[in-house]
């Protein structure tokens, strides 16, 4: 079609056929200017089909013809459709994973070892060097509480599942500020919270439930009168927390009484002495 239309603007042929029928043309009717540099023997489209809906079809082998079997000795896949008589070929599937003929497969071989364990807290890394960095951009305000939240603005964590952790790789990088810090998240190493505190900053922690972070992080998703509260640490987790968060939940939560198990473990040695 597309040649049709330009042998026709060209002046080579003088008139085309309605669509979806044959384009013909036997000779040229008269001499064309176009046409002298070319020889006199040129090939002239003699025919050409346009494509509708009419005659759109599929590349030869798009489509490929289902496997009809069982329907006769005729076919040449009758009774037992092309399988054979009996054997294990001829019974389901033999394209089982895992599966070795019979014997034992290699997963029963080797044995078991170790476990998931389930409860396993798995806090997001924050290396101090790149908290400097973030704050000596503009991206982080050392004059307010960096928490979990602004580590998220800023780009340091993405995926918070359980909280972040506090690394010391970088520590040489707080000097260079002029004010100390006030770091407040899930955990940090020693090293790392010891080289805040050595510079006049704080470093306390704060336990978030899943829901609890986040609403913490993206506290434009949840209704401001369904904000959850702050949330109560596990036992297992009660001494790394309780110190920060004790006064902020018994003010919140009516049902929290103060017991002697809240209070902090003491040695032996101090323990001894009160009793004399």
């Amino acid at each position: 079609a597309r040649m049709a239309s330009r042998l026709l603007r060209s002046g080579i042929l003088r008139h085309a056929a309605p669509l979806g029928k044959q384009i013909r043309h036997s000779s040229l009717s008269k001499p064309n200017p176009f046409m002298s540099s070319f020889s006199t023997e040129v090939p002239v489209l003699q025919s050409a089909t346009y494509v509708g809906l009419h005659n759109i079809r599929d590349n030869p082998g798009a489509r490929k013809k289902r496997k009809i079997v069982g329907r006769g000795p005729g076919s040449g896949r009758g009774k037992t459709c092309g399988k054979g008589h009996k054997g294990q070929k001829s019974r389901g599937a033999m394209k089982k994973p895992f599966f070795e003929g019979g014997q034992t497969p290699l997963h029963r071989k080797l044995p078991k070892r170790g476990f998931k364990n389930p409860n396993k807290v798995r806090y997001e890394p924050v290396n101090v060097g790149d908290l400097v960095q973030r704050i000596q951009q503009g991206r982080i305000d050392p004059t307010q509480k960096i928490t979990i939240k602004s580590l998220f603005d800023a780009g340091l964590v993405n995926n918070v599942r359980h909280g972040v952790k506090l690394l010391a790789s970088g520590i040489e990088g707080l000097t260079s500020l002029d004010c100390p810090l006030n770091i407040e998240l899930s955990h940090a190493s020693a090293e790392a919270k010891g080289a805040v505190e050595e510079l006049g900053g704080t470093v306390t922690y704060r336990y978030f439930s899943r829901r609890g972070l986040r609403a913490h992080l993206k506290p434009h998703r949840f209704h401001p009168n369904l904000m959850p509260g702050p949330s109560i640490p596990p036992v297992r987790l009660r001494e790394r927390y309780l110190p920060s968060m004790e006064e902020e939940l018994l003010d919140y939560y009516d049902h929290l009484v103060r017991t002697e198990d809240d209070l902090p473990r003491r040695n032996k040695d101090d323990i001894g002495s009160a009793q004399q």
